[in-house]
């Protein structure tokens, strides 16, 4: 029985000793949260999973479900809960020669699907950041690489799902087997009602990665630096390309800057990665070429330029880790939107321009991930919000003292940004009472909604797995 913590073959912790502080600690965002679940279930099989179910129903307690804890929110921490940690859960990738199909346990970490999957000349869009779980990402959606020509990971790419359900059973879900599961998980996020313990995707032939970036001091010229951007954008091939912007302050690569306060000597900047994956250097530039005609007044501006070259892998992820510092007491705050594609240019750049260059920290920066996903499949997923741009701040902070008016300007920015938004992207949803967006922004469409609760009253009428509550209007 599941209350006899000896019959399952991961620990269970509890609260007061160091395994169980640590556990609950382990998450990119540092910032306390207040919540202590009751046990943490370090799992290491199916059986552990269906054991800590059925120890949080007899306890009566609900269950979270941690793969990363990449989330500065950390839904997964629910007071007096049972958290699920999946850590030690079919933490390998396997790969199937015959079929091109690669498998994986839910926290596995990004640059350890890389390294897997690169070994066996294979690759499938895993994500940008090299320590997030894959459980997490792709349940969210996954804006993966080159989401602008192939799709979402999780709709385009991920073709089965191991999991088990709020009865303790493990089931396979499919487009052909429980197809209600698969289409409410795929998009689900923190609000899915089963734990995913393994999943399969298809892959392609591995190519190489190629960048090419661009750096400009924006003073006055924020539009003109966005539309230059966004017109580029729209110009280059879709298939293995993307664009990526971000807005911060030069003092955020400086290692030895301590001071939280950004100075007033600093100048805002604008940088814009490029990445192709392509078989040749010559095929890459000319992905990338639509970016060689730079209109003289943006020259104007520019700090710093670099051609299309090779990268490595390790590379773009040592970028990502510096711009992501994990540190014992850094904390984190990611406020987004998912802009609607029917909104004038103009108006979207007048509304995103306090989020994206009031910046709270010199820790802090704006992103725009230009996915170019709007002709979404409802029938096919929950995943359902048009995905053009992909706009967010990540505000960052050490000192406790500044976490209120960081937050504080943080909903100033985004009561605007919101303005000219059609949703948000599920992992940046932030279901606490203070939280710095509205509850009402959506996560899905409305009818998609209506049928993911439907699905999940199905599975979980017991409401083992509260996380649904945030999205309910």
């Amino acid at each position: 029985m599941a209350s006899n913590t000896q019959n399952t073959s991961g620990p269970v912790l509890q609260r007061g000793t160091k395994e169980y502080e640590a556990a609950i600690r382990n998450f990119f965002n540092s910032e306390p949260t207040g919540r202590f679940p009751a046990e943490v279930h370090s799992v290491r099989s199916t059986l552990d999973v269906a054991n800590a179910m059925e120890r949080a129903r007899d306890l009566g307690v609900p269950v979270g479900v941690k793969s990363g804890g990449h989330l500065p929110s950390k839904p997964s921490l629910i007071d007096n809960g049972i958290l699920i940690e999946l850590n030690n859960l079919n933490r390998g990738v396997e790969y199937d020669p015959a079929s091109g199909v690669v498998s994986f346990g839910p926290a596995v970490r990004v640059h350890e699907a890389w390294k897997a999957t690169d070994a066996v000349g294979r690759f499938f869009p895993f994500g940008h950041a090299p320590d997030v779980a894959l459980g997490g990402f792709c349940l969210a959606g996954g804006q993966g690489f080159f989401m602008r020509g192939w799709g979402a990971t999780i709709t385009d790419w991920i073709i089965q799902l191991e999991i088990v359900v709020p009865s303790g059973k493990v089931v396979i879900a499919s487009r052909t087997q429980n197809q209600d599961l698969f289409w409410a998980a795929r998009g689900g996020g923190q609000a899915f009602f089963g734990v995913v313990t393994r999943l399969w995707s298809r892959t392609i032939p591995k190519k190489t990665l190629y960048g090419r970036s661009f750096v400009f001091n924006v003073g006055n010229n924020f539009d003109t630096l966005l539309n230059f951007a966004f017109d580029r954008n729209e110009q280059m091939p879709k298939s293995f390309t993307e664009t990526a912007v971000c807005l911060l302050h030069p003092e955020l690569f400086d290692a030895k800057s301590t001071d939280e306060p950004i100075p007033e000597s600093s100048p805002l900047q604008l940088f814009i990665q490029l990445t192709a994956y392509a078989d040749t250097l010559p095929e890459a530039k000319k992905l990338l070429a639509v970016w060689d005609d730079v209109p003289e007044m943006i020259k104007s501006l520019s700090v710093d330029t670099k051609p299309t070259a090779e990268i490595t892998w390790n590379e773009f992820f040592q970028l990502q880790s510096f711009m992501n510092p994990k540190a014992p007491d850094q904390n984190w705050g990611i406020h987004s939107i998912l802009n609607d594609p029917k909104v004038p240019r103009d108006k979207l750049l007048e509304a995103i321009k306090p989020a994206l260059c009031d910046l709270p920290s010199r820790s802090s920066y704006g992103v725009i991930y230009m996915a170019d996903t709007v002709d979404l499949d409802e029938t096919d997923a929950v995943f359902s919000i048009p995905q053009k741009y992909y706009i967010s701040t990540f505000s960052g902070w050490k000192n406790p003292e500044l976490r209120a008016p960081i937050r504080a300007a943080m909903r100033q920015s985004y009561a605007k940004a919101f303005t000219v938004a059609c949703g948000m992207y599920i992992a940046d949803f932030d279901p606490s009472p203070d939280t710095t967006h509205p509850q009402t922004m959506p996560v899905w469409t409305d009818s998609a909604r209506e049928k993911f609760m439907r699905i999940r009253e199905k599975w979980d009428p017991q409401g083992i797995f509260p996380g649904y509550k945030a999205f309910i209007h």
